[in-house]
This record gives C-alpha cells, structure tokens and sequence, in this order.
C-alpha cells in the first residue's frame, strides 16, 4: 500500500468535503464536521474522472492529480475566512468513555478492523463488479479511458456496465494512488459512518442503551458483508441517511444552510443510484408540511422545494441522458425495462408484502438479523404509552415509510428490481434511519434519562457517605 497516496487522498478529501460544508455553512460538533467532510470529499472525487472522460482526455496519473489539486484548491477558498477564528478544540471538551463502554468498544473495534483488512487485503469479487465497474475502471488506467476495450465484449448478458460511475472513478484513484485493489474509499466512509452514529446517539441517549444498539446494528449479516464487498447499496444508505438526518435539522432549525447540505447529500445518493429519485420525489409533501407549518413564505417554499429534486435530477440527467446514452457505445432505453402493464398494481402491492414476509419475517435467518424486530417492539410501547414524537422521529419515521413504499414501487415499476438482489439490499436505507429514530424515541430517552439518575444518585451518595465525619471511639473509665 503506498501511505503516502492514502494520506494525500485523505487530506484533499478532507479539505474539499470542509470546503462544501463551509459553503453550505453548515455548523456542527467539531467530531461531527470531521466525519461529514470526510464522506463528502470521498462523494465530490468520485465526479473526476467521470469528468475527465466527459472532456474526453485521457486518464492518467497526471491528469487525475491535477483536477484533485484543481478541485481542493476551489473548496479550500471559503475555508479562509474561517482560519482566523480557528481554534484546536479544548481538551476539557472531550469525554473518555466510560468503563461499560470499553467493552462494547472493543467488539465494535474488532468487527471494524476485520471489515478495513478485508477491504485492503482482498480483491473485488462480486459479480456485479466483476462485470461492470471494476473492470471498466482496471481497463481505464490501461487504455487511459473509461469507454474502452471491455465494450467489444459480448455484455447483453448483464447490466452492470450500464451503472453509474461512482465506483468506477472511485476505483481509478485508489488503484493510482493507494493500491492495486482499490476499494479502501469504502472503509473510509465506513469508518466515519459508524462513528457518526455513535456520536449521534450519545446526544440523547445513555452509553449503555447505545451499545447495545449499535451491537444490533453490526450484527445484521446482510449489512455487515457490504462494508467490504463494494458495491453501490452501502454508500447510497450512507448519503441518503446523511440527508434525512440534515433535513430534520433543517425542519427544527429552519436554517437554509442545513438544507443546501440536505440537498447535497441526496444528490449524491441519486448518483450512486438513480432510482433514489423516486424516494426523494416522495420527501416533497414533507418538507410543503412543514415549511407550510412554520410560515415560510410561498417564494422561498417553492424555490426550496424545487431544488431538492432539481439538483439530484441534474446529477441523473447526467448519468442516464448525458454518459449511457452518448458515450457507452451500447444501446440502452431505460422505457424497455419499465413494467408494460402498470394497470395491474397487484404487483405493487405483492412486493409490498414480500417486503415484510420474506425479507423481515423470513422462515430462515433473517437478513437484517433481528433489528427491524427491536424496531416494531420500540415504535409500539411509543405509541401505546407516549403518543408524543417530536420532528426528528417524525422525520426518520416518514423516511422509513417511504424507503418502504419506494422499493416495492421501484420493483413494480421496473420489473428488473427483483426481490432478492435489489429490493434486498435497498432495505439498507431504511436501517440507520431507524437507528437515529431511536434517539428520540420517548421510550429510549426516558430509560436513559432513569439510568442516568440512577448513576448521579449513587455518586451522590458515595459523596454524601465519604463526607460524614467519623465518630470518635468511645474512651474507657476507670471505676
């Protein structure tokens, strides 16, 4: 592994993701911001070589060096106005964990060096990689291009060619610059997404509860297995959750910045995968609800509302009308997948069904182990016994709902998004939604409050026991 390439890509992501953020002027925890510049300046790399074979030059390790230099040097600008006012964050503002966490740490910390090793030590060996991105972005640095030799192969058996270049451009920095196998861009986002989870649950909710949460959230088999076989699902959960998560802020805060990153976010999960822009076209009643609600004027309402789908619509437009239809030298027309008798809904709602019945309640293992089943345990005692959820729940519930409606539409719409492979995996969306849910749900924030008063009442007594004086002993008299 060259670490020197590693650290280069690692500062210039950092750089350029701080940039946007900074653009956006986005203002959040210090460890918080860390992370989501993190992801973002992995997500914005992702668009340069694409860029390059647009501008039909060819890809070489000049070429992609200069539009990274290009590009941290443009997000690096709006960082100035903020290096006067920068101050190292103090150490009395960190909190070590405490000892109940350690253990759940050390498990967490195991499983996550297992994901990065297999990430670094083995090759691509999905099929879906196999036969599209990886070896698109293995011919590119041979032939210097992304539309190459690998197209005079007979690949009407499979689609995966016809994916949009996320990995792909993702796979040609990382073989320049880090190692021949590529993929350690997705232990970085691994990394960052996990800690802010973890960061984000500790806002509301006792270290205890948090542990074993995330313990759930590791212990999904089927999720696990992608924080190291690369593919598309995983990164599009990352993005999308990221959108939901800075929509809620924005529906709290009303603060536009929130909102351009929200935007951002779900952009970048369109061109990952582009049938997310149904999703997102199913978020608009919520954000009209609530904008409505808070008195936004209809100018600005409208506007808002008009970004959030045109953004990620541009960034669909160029994946599908712009780089499969001009530049794959192979015929495609998305309207031969679409479903021909979209009258019969009977399709919809059986994929509705086998949602829950064949990939929740399955009769074997579940795929998402037994998660999805703490999750309908919590919502229940919440609605039975608080009935109070404040704009967050209220948002990652909404998010939930339509991640759910949006997949059965998706596979009724396109009839090519079969249950057990793309529905499958598109269930990922939902799951850290439900996990940052958790966070606020009345149930959880209640029994953390009860253990954290139990835990300063102890210390308060240990107080209180260590400051009695102690009686003096009793003297002997004489008769």
């Amino acid at each position: 592994m060259n670490f020197i390439g590693l650290l280069f890509l690692l500062v210039t992501q950092l750089i350029t993701g701080r940039g946007l953020m900074q653009l956006c002027k986005v203002q959040i925890r210090p460890l918080l911001m860390f992370c989501f510049s993190m992801i973002s300046g992995v997500a914005i790399f992702s668009f340069l070589p694409f860029f390059i074979e647009l501008l039909h030059l060819p890809i070489t390790m000049t070429s992609v060096a200069t539009a990274i230099g290009i590009t941290t040097v443009a997000f690096m600008l709006p960082l100035f106005a903020i290096i006067k006012n920068f101050k190292l964050p103090s150490f009395n503002d960190i909190k070590l964990p405490t000892l109940y966490e350690l253990p759940f740490w050390v498990i967490l910390g195991l499983l996550m060096a297992l994901s990065i090793w297999r990430c670094y030590y083995y090759p691509p060996n999905a099929r879906d990689m196999l036969s599209g991105p990886e070896v698109l972005a293995d011919f590119a640095l041979k032939e210097k291009h992304i539309i190459n030799s690998v197209f005079t192969v007979d690949l009407q058996s499979t689609n995966n060619y016809l994916k949009p270049p996320y990995i792909i451009s993702l796979q040609i920095i990382y073989k320049l610059f880090v190692q021949p196998f590529g993929q350690t861009w997705l232990s970085i986002l691994f990394v960052n997404f996990i800690i802010i989870l973890y960061t984000l649950l500790k806002e509301k909710l006792h270290p205890l509860i948090i542990g074993f949460l995330m313990l759930y959230f590791f212990a999904m088999p089927e999720v696990f297995g992608y924080t190291y076989l690369m593919l598309f699902d995983y990164s599009n959960m990352i993005f999308l959750f990221g959108g939901f998560y800075f929509l809620s802020r924005y529906f709290e805060e009303m603060e536009v910045s929130n909102f351009r990153f929200a935007v951002f976010l779900f952009a970048i999960a369109t061109y990952i995968r582009t049938e997310t822009l149904i999703i997102e076209g199913m978020v608009l009643p919520l954000i009209f609800f609530y904008q409505y609600k808070d008195k936004l004027g209809a100018a600005k309402s409208w506007i808002r509302m008009g970004l959030f789908i045109i953004v990620p619509f541009i960034v669909y437009f160029l994946c599908m009308n712009i780089y499969i239809k001009h530049f794959i030298p192979v015929k495609y027309d998305v309207s031969n997948d679409i479903n021909k008798n979209l009258g019969d809904v009977s399709f919809f709602l059986n994929r509705l069904y086998d949602i829950v019945d064949k990939l929740i309640f399955a009769d074997h293992l579940p795929y998402y182990g037994y998660f999805p089943h703490l999750f309908f345990i919590i919502i229940a005692v919440d609605i039975i016994f608080f009935r109070k959820f404040n704009k967050e729940a209220i948002t990652m519930l909404y998010g939930i709902l339509v991640v759910y409606i949006g997949l059965a539409f998706i596979g009724y719409l396109l009839p090519l998004a079969d249950l057990l492979h793309t529905t499958k995996r598109g269930m990922f969306k939902l799951l850290p939604l439900i996990l940052i849910y958790y966070r606020s749900s009345p149930s959880l924030v209640k029994l953390s409050g009860i253990i954290t008063n139990w835990e300063n009442g102890r210390q308060e007594e240990k107080k209180t026991t260590s400051a009695k004086p102690q009686a003096a002993p009793a003297r002997a008299t004489k008769k």
